[in-house]
């Protein structure tokens, strides 16, 4: 535990040190070319940047301390069948957990203006859609889950970096739909050993998110968009596609699982 808790004080520390490391760059770059400073458009200004020092950052720490490599399944390609079980997993997920974000929509959403910041530009949107996703997978998944699954059981560990994910979003708005993100994508992992699936699914789920502010600036779910009548058949579909694929997946995981001790015994 001593691990994750280190872990968990490094990723904090690492979004202080990124937007610290960005802080002069931006000031340097406003005044050649203002002669002025000022200090909020500096800070906005900051916000992409230091969120992408703070990637290079997280990813340069967990190479240096190892990891990132000793596991020859981590970053394994899955084969296509697991692939697009995956796909219509994070479609039936994304839309349910959409639907749980409607009806918490009345938690407050502190980085709001950070968000629509970071969304101006073509910088941010790259970081938050793509970079972000696959770093964070990275970290909570091949670092803190890794390293509770060789003390605890499977479970515990898939619960407990689902909630510790969940939480390290501290935006109240985001910390219910984080965790239970965590837990799936907790279990992704355990199930398939590799990064792949969890980064495909986080990745979609983050465009989703981009997509849906970025052509509805004022809607707050799908629902708001789609309308009262379409939306529960929509989560009738999500529902269907989130049981059948997640069934589909565990039993044919399972079975590869099986194989690999069948053969590992044999050998």
């Amino acid at each position: 535990m001593k691990t994750v808790l280190k872990l968990i004080l490094l990723y904090i520390a690492f979004q202080y040190l990124g937007m610290l490391a960005a802080l002069p760059f931006v000031m340097g770059m406003q005044f050649a070319a203002t002669g002025t400073l000022d200090p909020d458009l500096v800070n906005q200004q900051a916000i992409a940047p230091g969120l992408a020092l703070t990637l290079l950052f997280t990813v340069w720490y967990l190479w240096k301390a190892g990891y990132l490599t000793g596991d020859s399944r981590l970053y394994s390609p899955v084969s296509a069948r697991c692939l697009g079980l995956t796909v219509l997993l994070a479609a039936g997920a994304i839309l349910l957990l959409d639907g749980l974000a409607s009806v918490f929509s009345f938690l407050p959403n502190w980085l709001e203006d950070t968000f629509n910041i970071m969304q101006s530009s073509w910088a941010g949107i790259l970081l938050m859609a793509i970079a972000a996703p696959v770093v964070e997978e990275l970290f909570f998944r091949g670092a803190i889950e890794r390293a509770l699954l060789r003390r605890y059981k499977p479970w515990v560990a898939i619960v407990a970096s689902g909630l510790i994910f969940g939480v390290i979003h501290v935006n109240p708005v985001q910390v219910v739909y984080a965790s239970l993100a965590g837990i799936l994508l907790g279990w992704l992992y355990w199930r398939t050993r590799s990064l792949v699936p969890c980064m495909v699914v986080h990745v979609l789920n983050n465009c989703f998110s981009v997509c849906l502010t970025r052509s509805f600036p004022e809607a707050e779910s799908l629902r708001e968009v789609v309308g009262g009548q379409v939306y529960p058949a929509l989560l009738i579909g999500a529902v269907v596609a989130f049981v059948v694929s997640l069934w589909a997946l565990n039993r044919w995981l399972s079975a590869g699982v099986s194989m690999e001790r069948k053969a590992e015994s044999e050998a």
